[in-house]
């Protein structure tokens, strides 16, 4: 009887990439020391910024991508790394959201803001407002966070390279905070945007007794109007807290805050 051969399974190809933000998204999986020797078993890492100077590029069957895009030199590369990778996932409130640097997206101000902190000068590359990566280029999964949570992100990287469908959380940060029976920092008068903000973290900042600025994004079915009228009865005005909300909402927050 002839001997089967073993045919060698080619691993999926995976690239890591990082644009305009702290990179902390990149340095969480780094620091993963009891998965991340799983995760280079598990898959071929074709590009990981911040692991490798020299890495070998080429088709990709997911790419990971950090940062938001706020220059020309970023809206081609992301374009490009688009063509070359069949899934496509925004990690990190920078690439989901726009981050800190879009806190004032679309107010018309960016090209005052500009010349205001960098003044008359000629760029390596211009610079554009900063914007998520799915202003540019279609994006097919997000892992939001800042930065982002690492059970959650090898959960998600797991279900991807196993052929799976990465299930969103369903619930806000307000949700998580009641399972660690935290007392409610609204009951306080503090500004916490737990329940308008996806969950996922595991409430980590109100189990510390500090607010939820909302970096998770957005949650879609949260009842923004009767929680802003809530946070103005504790003396805030209406424009402290659009201007806190928007500090991590970026882009994706003008959607939920357009009509109050």
């Amino acid at each position: 009887m002839a001997k089967v051969k073993d045919t060698p399974v080619q691993k999926p190809r995976i690239g890591v990439y990082g644009f305009t933000g702290c990179a902390g998204d990149q340095l969480i999986l780094i620091h993963t020391e009891d998965e991340i020797l799983n995760l280079f078993a598990a898959a071929d890492i074709r590009s990981f910024v911040m692991a490798s100077s020299n890495p070998p590029e080429g088709d990709l069957d997911v790419a990971f991508v950090e940062g938001s895009i706020s220059t020309e030199e970023e809206r081609e590369h992301i374009q490009e790394i688009r063509k070359r990778a069949k899934i496509l996932v925004a990690i990190g409130n920078c690439a989901v959201s726009g981050g800190p640097q879009a806190m004032f997206a679309n107010d018309g101000s960016f090209a005052k803001r500009l010349r205001d902190v960098y003044g008359e000068v000629k760029f390596i590359t211009d610079p554009i407002e900063a914007a998520p990566i799915d202003a540019h280029v279609t994006v097919d999964y997000y892992l939001p966070g800042c930065p982002i949570d690492s059970q959650q992100a090898f959960a998600l990287i797991s279900r991807l390279l196993h052929g799976a469908d990465p299930e969103p959380s369903l619930h806000p940060v307000c949700h998580e905070c009641k399972l660690h029976e935290n007392r409610c920092l609204l009951l306080d008068k503090k500004l916490c945007f737990g329940p308008l903000t996806k969950g996922g973290c595991g409430s980590a900042c109100p189990n510390h007794g500090l607010p939820c600025v909302g970096c998770w994004g957005p949650q879609a079915d949260g009842n923004f109007r009767q929680h802003f009228e809530l946070l103005q009865s504790f003396g805030l005005s209406k424009e402290e807290v659009f201007r806190r909300i928007k500090n991590y909402g970026g882009h994706k927050i003008l959607e939920f805050i357009k009509d109050i």
